[in-house]
């Protein structure tokens, strides 16, 4: 019986608790399926007449569209089922899966299965049992991304201080037994079978089922990948879940011919997003450069790593174990100054801002978040600009706007005078094109163009200028980016929602003509009458036709934080102590209650 038939024997034995001696039958259903990285499983169209159960490896679900556009619509990590929906509604394939790396799968056909529950039911009874438990367990609330089993760790250059550094960040990554950092150095050590083909430098038949024994063993598998090309290095990157290329910030930022080989090779995560971690040297504070570095890599997120700021390592590790926490904050104008409360909060928690994101106001005070300043800085900084700096005091002639803009400009550039690639913490900002109504991510350029499109209320500033369209605030589109955030590399989701529910009466019957509000704020006896003024009611009315939507997505994270701002003016800065306080207040009771059930969840003390 060879090697690889007796280690399908055993992950079916974990996998669905089958004892192959009693359960001959119904193993013999259970047919392996083995993909090499790039090789799809089934395409969009195909007879759905076949159940996969996902052992080892990645997959990826895409969607053809009508237009032939091609979507990624989830990754599919081990553990879960393929193809449940065609098997029980008879329908095509809804989407094609392919394999992001090599995987292996075991494979139950409609004529199998239909023959196993009619000799055996009790045992397809049992084996309905244990998909039923493995489906609820790896849908409820899952919406971010799978955590990666496997990280290719690619050395760019063979820098002494880089390598070096890389060591480190595989040993963080393997911490606590999680996980085991692999290179062709370590092999021996490690207990490795002595299968390194000489001529090619590939991994031979028995170090191949080694490693993937390792996989079952451990959490994660660390590939450590040199800059020169080797088979170990086609290998590592064809098994990894997850490519993070690494470098010194101040090398030369030309694309390397390694990272040329993976892009062209659709075997080796073509569709994937690759990672670009810099290393920034001693006595760096401020980051800068990085667009350098992404010219000739489209499609690459940098993430920092500082030499004296331990948080960035931290940080790095948190992202890559899919343990980091996404903090996403909502647009409410002036009330937005609450999420200073609750970025304040967190940080006397202990609880880290891995990555930050936001709408409107939520994407200026987010940016106070990425720009690495602690809450008391944030909170200082924020009065200068919000309150010092008066930046809803610039009124115009209204032919497009009641207000210039020119003030908030000036007051973004002076305050947030970086670009988004280069804060040290991953940032982005939503607003909404005027022409399509389609969203805008804002995840590159300067940090104060993406604020002033955030921001950009219809009526109360005018539109801003983004690839050459007009852009308005993105509320209007996505008050609250849930969503956005589930798609990067966090773990966790903190949202913070502004929407107001109070209910309010008006003691008259027609609403007052402008004199009489007027006579009413002017005249020392007048009956002053109680409405809101321009600018209220049309951040009131963005907030009614997004009401829905926020519902929905607050529902989406692990954590919805909703401070009591109902009775705080939406456009009055001279409330800004006590919106922070209430944020901070009113924060600190859920986040407590977070850490609590997170640690009963996870065992310790520390959220998940």
């Amino acid at each position: 019986m060879s090697s690889a038939h007796n280690t399908h024997l055993h992950l079916l034995r974990d996998f669905f608790g089958l004892d192959p001696d009693r359960h001959a039958d119904l193993v013999g259903a259970m047919q392996p399926v083995e993909l090499d990285g790039g090789q799809w499983l089934f395409q969009q169209g195909d007879p759905g007449d076949s159940l996969y159960f996902l052992v080892r490896g990645r997959l990826e679900a895409w969607h053809q569209d009508d237009d032939g556009t091609a979507r990624m619509l989830n990754e599919i990590a081990a553990g879960e089922a393929v193809g449940e929906v065609g098997l029980l509604t008879n329908a095509p394939r809804s989407a094609g899966v392919r394999a992001r790396r090599d995987s292996l799968l075991f494979r139950v056909d409609r004529a199998s299965l239909d023959e196993l529950a009619r000799s055996h039911p009790e045992m397809v009874m049992q084996i309905s049992a244990s998909v039923a438990h493995r489906l609820a367990r790896h849908t409820q609330r899952r919406h971010t991304r799978p955590a990666p089993r496997t990280l290719a760790l690619v050395a760019l250059d063979n820098d002494p201080e880089l390598m070096d550094w890389i060591a480190r960040l595989a040993d963080d990554l393997c911490g606590n037994g999680e996980g085991m950092a692999l290179s062709p150095e370590a092999l021996q050590a490690l207990g490795a079978p002595d299968g390194i083909d000489t001529d090619t430098g590939s991994p031979g038949t028995a170090l191949k089922q080694w490693l993937s024994e390792q996989e079952e063993q451990f959490q994660r598998l660390v590939f450590q990948v040199a800059s020169g090309p080797s088979g170990w290095n086609d290998y590592a990157l064809r098994q990894a879940d997850q490519v993070v290329y690494l470098a010194r910030a101040d090398a030369e930022p030309s694309r390397r011919p390694i990272e040329s080989a993976v892009a062209e090779d659709e075997s080796r995560l073509a569709h994937g997003e690759s990672l670009l971690a810099l290393w920034h040297g001693p006595g760096t504070t401020t980051i800068t450069g990085t667009a350098s570095w992404l010219e000739s890599r489209p499609g690459t997120r940098p993430l920092h790593v500082r030499a004296d700021h331990a948080a960035d390592q931290e940080r790095l590790v948190r992202i890559l174990t899919g343990r980091a926490i996404g903090l996403v904050l909502s647009g409410g104008a002036v009330r937005g100054l609450a999420h200073l409360g609750v970025i304040k909060a967190m940080g006397e928690l202990g609880i880290p801002i891995d990555w930050v994101g936001g709408t409107s106001m939520g994407a200026v005070m987010a940016a106070c978040a990425a720009m690495g300043w602690n809450s008391e800085e944030a909170i200082a900084q924020a009065r200068k600009a919000f309150v010092d700096g008066k930046p809803l005091s610039d009124y115009t002639l209204p032919l497009l706007s009641l207000m210039r803009g020119k003030r908030m400009e000036r007051l973004t550039r002076r305050f947030f005078p970086t670009r988004i690639e280069d804060l040290p913490i991953p940032f982005f900002a939503i607003s909404a094109s005027l022409n399509s109504g389609d969203t805008n991510i804002h995840e590159s350029g300067p940090v104060w163009r993406a604020l002033c499109a955030s921001a950009s209320l219809p009526g109360l500033f005018p539109p801003a200028i983004h690839e050459r369209e007009l852009t308005i605030d993105g509320a209007v589109v996505n008050n609250l980016p849930v969503d956005v955030m589930q798609q990067r590399l966090v773990g966790q989701v903190i949202a913070v929602t502004l929407s107001a529910h109070r209910q309010r009466q008006v003691d008259f019957d027609e609403a007052p003509s402008p004199w009489a509000v007027l006579g009413g704020m002017i005249w020392p006896f007048g009956k002053r009458k109680k409405v809101p003024g321009v600018a209220s009611m049309m951040l009131k009315a963005i907030e009614l036709g997004t009401r829905k939507r926020v519902q929905e997505l607050g529902d989406r994270a692990d954590l919805l934080i909703r401070p009591p701002i109902e009775r705080f003016n939406m456009i009055d800065v001279n409330q800004y102590d006590d919106l922070v306080q209430t944020g901070y207040e009113s924060s600190l009771e859920s986040l407590r209650a977070w850490i609590s059930e997170s640690a009963g969840a996870a065992g310790d003390g520390q959220p998940k």
